[in-house]
């Protein structure tokens, strides 16, 4: 995926993802922007059925984390943050592997990168990729004293002073000492294709920030700040290692410009009727009713062509969406699709992806 594509995804979404009006639903995935996000493409090729691996601690790092109360705990907490952040994101299928617990101990055992053995276990094991997670140096914890907001009386004091209709005197008298935990979980994730061979890495190196009560100036738990800290590790190493699936509504037209057949208050009731039907998440009535008023303009309206392109892209037959589109484009009156030029761009993005991967 190139620049471009993440430029193009970027500012539509944000119109059309908050709200389903008038619009067909469409998901496809998006990827981390930039080398990352290109490089993942790449080693990922459209594979979706996913195995998390947490390996296990080096040799060492067991009687250093026991005093935490956190060696026993590292395999199951890292392996359940990272599938749970993989799953909201919706791209992967999990598979779980605790049914198969000895071949999935074999492949945690190993603190070297994949083998050829490894890679056989991942294709029995029935997964087309692999993300395997290991600590590579021993948390670092830091006590902090810092100055803290406390909102509760700032928002107290602002709002006395604003019905005295006072000044407000800065929130330099709302700070108070309060003790601050920085807890870094040193993490290297790999995430490798089985098939291939390829594979990505990401490392996190940023430290979670606990914040004690504000005005208590004790360091807050150790144990709080790393159970934090891991889920924390489990939503970056899923932002850098999975795309995103995401939403995009792709706008309906109801208008009868250009129409050269047909009566046109019967083409637009029909297309009216449409885009209700589509509101209500019946789309296939929806397409109905467009067939209905591309049939009774004799072909020419350039609504119910561009409407029908939406609700094939919706429906997967990106062959036909292709075919609606480009005979809407065809049709439509100057400056027609300046508004929807960018949905053109975005469904041949999607529709090459598809056929690289083999959809």
């Amino acid at each position: 995926m190139n620049s471009n594509w993440a430029r193009i995804i970027s500012l539509p979404l944000l119109v059309y993802m908050g709200s389903c009006a008038s619009g067909i639903p469409v998901k496809f995935p998006q990827y981390p922007a930039g080398n990352q996000g290109q490089q993942l493409q790449r080693v990922l090729d459209g594979k979706r059925k996913l195995a998390v691996v947490a390996r296990e601690l080096p040799a060492g790092y067991s009687t250093n984390l026991n005093r935490l109360g956190l060696a026993t705990e590292w395999q199951d907490t890292i392996r359940g943050s990272v599938q749970s952040a993989m799953q909201g994101r919706g791209f992967y299928s999990i598979v779980d592997l605790d049914s198969r617990d000895r071949r999935y101990q074999e492949l945690a055992h190993a603190q070297s990168g994949m083998t050829r053995n490894q890679l056989q276990i991942g294709r029995e094991l029935a997964v087309e990729s692999i993300l395997f997670v290991r600590m590579t140096a021993l948390p670092r914890v830091e006590c902090k004293i810092e100055e803290v907001t406390d909102l509760s009386t700032a928002a107290l004091q602002l709002a006395m002073a604003a019905a005295s209709k006072g000044q407000s005197s800065g929130d330099a008298q709302y700070k108070k000492p309060t003790g601050v935990t920085y807890l870094t979980v040193f993490v290297e994730a790999t995430l490798v294709n089985v098939e291939t061979g390829r594979s990505i890495s990401f490392s996190n190196t940023k430290p979670h920030r606990l914040e004690n009560d504000v005005g208590n100036t004790q360091c807050p738990s150790q144990l709080k700040a790393f159970d934090e800290a891991m889920q924390m590790v489990g939503t970056e190493i899923a932002r850098n290692l999975s795309p995103e699936v995401v939403t995009f509504y792709i706008p309906l037209s109801d208008d009868t410009d250009g129409l050269r057949g047909g009566d046109p208050s019967r083409v637009q009731a029909f297309l009216e009727e449409g885009i209700k039907w589509a509101e209500e998440g019946n789309f296939d009535m929806a397409a109905r009713q467009w067939e209905r008023a591309l049939d009774e303009s004799g072909g020419t309206s350039t609504s119910a062509l561009w409407n029908l392109g939406a609700y094939y892209w919706y429906s997967g037959d990106m062959d036909q969406a292709h075919s609606y589109f480009d005979r809407a484009m065809r049709s439509a009156e100057p400056g027609w699709m300046d508004d929807k030029r960018y949905v053109w761009t975005l469904f041949q993005k999607e529709k090459d992806r598809m056929a690289k991967e083999g959809y």
